[in-house]
């Protein structure tokens, strides 16, 4: 074996046990006692500065606080050849080095009302005293935070789901409650009824300094390190010097290998292969990926017309999550669930904002963010490759199922603005989005997107989506209208709706605009303009007059036109409101109620005057009323021409229903067909026919 594998493999039993220590740098011979920043000599026991060491040269800077846990030989100890590698760390010691850090470099020391890095929870406002002369800080928005930006300084491994609740347990085991006798941390939930935070027992004491010396005999060398001091993972040994063999039954291998990933790992990523399918979007099939690199897809749907809301559509929203009748107010009762809005963008600059309400239970959360009709619905927003989502306590931001801390915690009273940059697309991307629509002739399933697999970067692994990436895309946040910067950049081609995803009774109300409680910026890259959500409604165009329409109707509309070409003009460009559409409505019912009115009035000038005696009248008013009425006393129509009784008006379109009989002719007037009755007037309500009746029955003047 080379020299250089024998130092590449580090046995357990060849490490050297502790030696007496020296606060003296071997190197330039000063007294080391009060740096923060010295690793022991294992041969000499001579504490030297990082910055004296050659072999840290290069990543001396980074380094951190009180981290000493490093295989460590001077160069005068091996003939100027030094030794530095990284011995394998435990949560407990993770956890003290953060809390080491923490303590003794803050940004802002405590009493600081401005935090510009954003290291310190907002709950707590940064580091926290309380009477004791120790520091507090909180064990997810500050020790976690440090954590996750530190990831991999500390190991090489990937983050598990549950690696804050390891952080939590290292804190508590090793705390003065369990460990009297020598406790690392102190809680301040013990001390001082304050959830959640945590100090040192001891701010000048080493971590490496609670070892006992069986575990500094056993502690194993992990890692050597590259020149950017990024760590590069070691082989390991048995005694014996025989690389260790897997001991278990090849069946019990086979079985592990041939295990199917889990439900969340799939959701995650939107694996080609994976099998779950917990969405309940009808009995839409799936096909499976052909692809070595290919992801299963959702077809894209067009925008509906009319106001934009919170979709209650199968494609859009969760079952489980309840829609308020003003279609904005959404909260789910129990797990996150995922609800988007009706309308959808693809590209230019978009802002909606997110109205934090009361909870309905108060261990409460909120997601809010953008997702493509292919977001899972059964899970929040963010847990896959097609939604990204901020996560409301603590502030974490999601995407594909992975979070990293991000702006501030929002709560109960807050306003979330969400701003998504899609910038102009390009003819490629175009036509990508155009495949991916869903045509109504054909039935609404899973298709598999796949790109050539010459197309996949060497650098790609088995969680990498064939999606095409976004170049200058951008997802930004406000918080009450202070922007919080950027949280996701270089999104994946697509079209995205708003979303919102709630757990155990986080309630939100959704503006999709044109107004806003906190306006955003006129204009994000390149002046493209922010528009509103409801800037993509849109109506169907209004249906031409029928040439049968009286002179009186067309004059009228005429003359309405006339005088007003630009409001006229302003309802053609400006889709209207759910309020607007509704008055208009009301408001073209009473002008169709006056026209009825009008036309029955002068046809019933027209008609020859008739002598009638005060019994004869009365006997036809009775007919009349008789058949005006159904034998359930509910107004209806009846048709002579067939002598049948039609379903009750109120439950049929005004313009499915035939005209009444009042206008038809006396018996010694010649009669006239059922298209000329049916033509005379439009279609009538229920209240036009009773007028009209009662029109008739007046001899004129």
């Amino acid at each position: 074996m080379s020299e250089r594998s024998e130092e590449d493999v580090v046995m357990k039993e060849k490490l050297l046990p502790k030696v007496k220590q020296v606060s003296k740098c071997s190197y330039c011979q000063a007294n080391s006692a009060e740096s923060l920043k010295t690793v022991p000599c294992l041969e000499c026991g001579s504490r030297c500065h990082i910055d004296c060491i050659e072999s840290t040269a290069r990543f001396k800077d980074k380094i951190l606080l009180g981290d000493d846990f490093f295989h460590f030989k001077c160069s005068k100890c091996t003939d100027g050849h030094e030794k530095f590698k990284r011995y394998h760390l435990s949560w407990v010691d993770v956890v003290h080095i953060t809390l080491f850090n923490l303590t003794h470099n803050p940004p802002i020391r405590p009493g600081g009302s401005h935090d510009p890095t954003g290291q310190f929870s907002s709950s707590e406002n940064g580091p926290q005293e309380y009477g004791d002369s120790r520091i507090y800080f909180h064990y997810k928005a500050d020790v976690a935070r440090f954590i996750d930006k530190h990831w991999g300084y500390f190991w090489t491994k990937s983050r598990g789901e549950t690696w804050i609740n390891s952080a939590s347990s290292a804190l508590s085991t090793n705390s003065t409650e369990n460990v009297p006798e020598d406790g690392r941390f102190e809680s301040g939930k013990a001390k001082y009824n304050k959830n959640g935070m945590w100090a040192l027992t001891d701010d000048l004491r080493f971590p490496s300094s609670y070892d006992s010396l069986q575990q500094q005999k056993t502690r194993t060398i992990m890692y050597s390190f590259a020149d950017d001091g990024s760590l590069i993972e070691l082989r390991t040994q048995s005694s014996n010097g025989r690389r260790k063999r897997r001991t278990e039954p090849a069946s019990q291998r086979a079985t592990a290998r041939s295990k199917k990933p889990r439900a969340s790992d799939a959701q995650a990523y939107g694996t080609a292969g994976a099998t779950y399918s917990t969405s309940k979007r009808g009995s839409r099939g799936k096909q499976e990926p052909k692809n070595d690199w290919s992801i299963s897809m959702w077809p894209d749907i067009d925008n509906p017309q009319g106001p934009a809301h919170i979709s209650r559509e199968e494609t859009h929203s969760a079952p489980q999550f309840v829609i308020g009748s003003d279609r904005l107010t959404v909260w789910n009762d129990k797990g996150y669930r995922m609800a988007k809005a009706s309308h959808g963008v693809e590209s230019g600059a978009w802002y909606f904002e997110a109205d934090i309400l009361d909870p309905v239970r108060p261990e409460f959360n909120v997601r809010i963010g953008w997702s493509q009709i292919s977001g899972e619905l059964q899970a929040p927003c963010g847990c896959d490759v097609f939604s990204y989502s901020m996560r409301a306590k603590p502030s974490t931001r999601f995407h594909t199922a992975r979070g990293s801390f991000y702006g501030e915690d929002y709560e109960p009273g807050d306003t979330l603005g969400v701003l998504i940059y899609l910038p102009p697309l390009d003819n490629d991307e175009k036509q990508d989005l155009e495949i991916r629509k869903w045509h109504p002739v054909e039935r609404y399933r899973q298709f598999t997107y796949s790109r050539p697999a010459s197309q996949r970067p060497p650098f790609a692994n088995s969680e990498l989506p064939p999606l095409p990436v976004l170049a200058g895309s951008e997802l930004v946040y406000f918080k009450n209208g202070k922007c919080l910067g950027p949280a996701f950049q270089k999104l994946y081609l697509g079209k995205y709706y708003p979303a919102i995803s709630t757990y155990m009774g986080g309630k939100v109300k959704v503006n999709l605009g044109p107004t806003f409680k906190f306006p955003p910026p006129a204009t994000w890259h390149d002046d493209t303009p922010i528009r509103p959500i409801t800037d993509l409604e849109f109506t169907l165009p209004t249906q031409p007059a029928k040439p049968e329409e009286s002179e009186a109707i067309a004059s009228t509309e005429s003359t309405a036109a006339t005088n007003e070409p630009e409001a006229a003009a302003d309802k053609l460009e400006t889709p209207p409101t759910m309020d607007q559409a509704a008055s208009e409505m009301s408001g073209a019912t009473t002008d169709k109620q006056e026209e009825v009115q009008s036309a029955a009035d002068q046809l019933t000038t027209e008609q020859p005057a008739t002598e009638k005696t005060n019994g004869d009248a009365a006997l036809e008013t009775e007919k009349e009323a008789s058949k005006l009425t159904t034998n359930d006393g509910n107004p209806s129509v009846v048709d002579s021409s067939q002598d049948a009784v039609m379903e009750p008006v109120e439950t049929k379109p005004a313009d499915q229903v035939p005209a009444p009989e009042t206008n038809a002719p006396k018996p010694d007037t010649p009669a006239a067909t059922d298209d000329t009755q049916h033509s005379a007037t439009p279609p009538v309500s229920q209240m036009e026919a009773a007028t009209i009746a009662s029109t008739k029955d007046t001899p004129p003047a």
